[in-house]
């Protein structure tokens, strides 16, 4: 089955990277090809116990090459750019597309994105490359309540008004609240541009402000119906609300992360909730999905090369993420505590070279039930 999709894949790459013989060998001038470009990226996980949320230590440990990332841009002609990556997931189990879209560019002030978007809610889920973040696992914050990655089939315009201030603004296809739930929130509500029912839609914006070298302020809210298959009752809506500041100055590398998920009318979202094989389930009692979803992320790393100016760095760091899926519930359905959870990363990602990292770091859980658990974590990442 990978050999089906890989095939073609690099049959059309490889044809497209080597000049024509023929043109060569009669005698042609050379043809102005437009440019083609190949990038990337991958990482190994090391998990102990295995897993992605609260660690259960009678689980076993795990070796995870937990995605290979394949990525082709083209140069159609001076402003018209096509943009795609493929994701393969698991060592190749699984295969997803990344995103795939086309850019048409204006001018600074005004340009257009159309196609499978990477949606830009918070500061990882468009920049999501391995060896951009400390810890061998994403922040849980940019998991558990931003669902990275998320992508959605839509359009957009983007730009740069003025020095310093850049931003998207994107009218895309909604999430699914059929298939939400109480301990991942939105996430398995994506609808990844993949026969998405898109009878709602959703606004997406964020703008980016830098005021002064080393300082970066973001901020993104979006605004969706999610009841794309209209087989909800009510009137069922997602907001989201979030900001983030990064401090990065004389090696320190500060960041803050803080999100607000707002869901209208959970009842009707519970009556007719969806499992993972999409058959009809109604959650009741403490599975409630949450009317309000919560997460605040607070780092501080420090880049020995500050000091040292090897060409290599080593990055110590330390991340405290809080997130409740269930800050709030609707009437008649009580929370359940074991969905308030704290986690303190501490570890080091050393990087031979800028886009090639290996990473070790341990987490330190505790859930609103006061259950405290550990997990080990190893990686290796690259980049080009």
């Amino acid at each position: 089955m990978l050999r089906k999709w890989l095939s073609p894949f690099l049959i059309i790459l490889t044809l497209l990277s080597v000049p024509s013989a023929w043109s060569q060998d009669a005698g042609l001038a050379p043809v102005d090809v437009p440019r083609l470009a190949f990038h990337g990226y991958g990482e190994l996980h090391f998990h102990t116990p295995k897993g992605t949320n609260f660690p259960d230590n009678e689980a076993p440990a795990e070796m995870d090459f937990h995605r290979m990332v394949w990525g082709i841009s083209y140069d159609v002609n001076d402003w018209i750019i096509l943009h795609t990556e493929i994701d393969f997931e698991q060592a190749a189990k699984g295969l997803e597309l990344e995103f795939a879209y086309l850019h048409f560019l204006i001018n600074p002030l005004f340009n257009v994105r159309v196609g499978s978007l990477l949606i830009p809610v918070g500061p990882l889920n468009e920049f999501h490359e391995p060896p951009l973040f400390y810890s061998v696992s994403r922040p849980y914050v940019q998991r558990h309540i931003i669902p990275s990655t998320w992508q959605e089939g839509g359009i957009g315009i983007f730009g740069a008004p003025v020095a310093g201030f850049n931003y998207r603004i994107y009218l895309v296809s909604s999430l699914d609240a059929r298939k939400f739930d109480s301990t991942s929130g939105i996430r398995a509500g994506r609808g990844g541009a993949s026969d998405a029912e898109s009878d709602d839609l959703a606004l997406v914006l964020r703008g980016e402000y830098n005021p002064m070298a080393g300082v970066d302020i973001g901020l993104s809210f979006y605004d969706g119906g999610a009841d794309a298959s209209k087989k909800l009752g009510g009137n069922v809506r997602v907001q989201i609300f979030e900001w983030d500041v990064r401090l990065r100055m004389q090696g320190f590398d500060l960041q803050w992360v803080s999100v607000t998920i707002d869901i209208d009318d959970v009842a009707a979202i519970n009556a007719g909730h969806l499992d993972e094989k999409d058959i009809a389930r109604a959650l009741t009692g403490s599975d409630s999905v949450g009317e309000q979803l919560v997460g605040t992320t607070l780092e501080a790393a420090y880049h020995l090369d500050h000091v040292m100016g090897t060409e290599w760095d080593l990055v110590p760091f330390v991340r405290f993420e809080a997130f409740n899926t269930q800050e709030e519930v609707p009437a008649g359905f009580p929370a359940n505590p074991a969905n308030d959870r704290e986690v303190l990363t501490i570890g080091a990602a050393y990087y031979p070279h800028p886009q090639v990292v290996l990473k070790i770091d341990r987490e330190s859980w505790e859930d609103g039930l006061g259950g405290t658990e550990l997990r080990y974590n190893l990686g290796a990442a690259y980049m080009f």
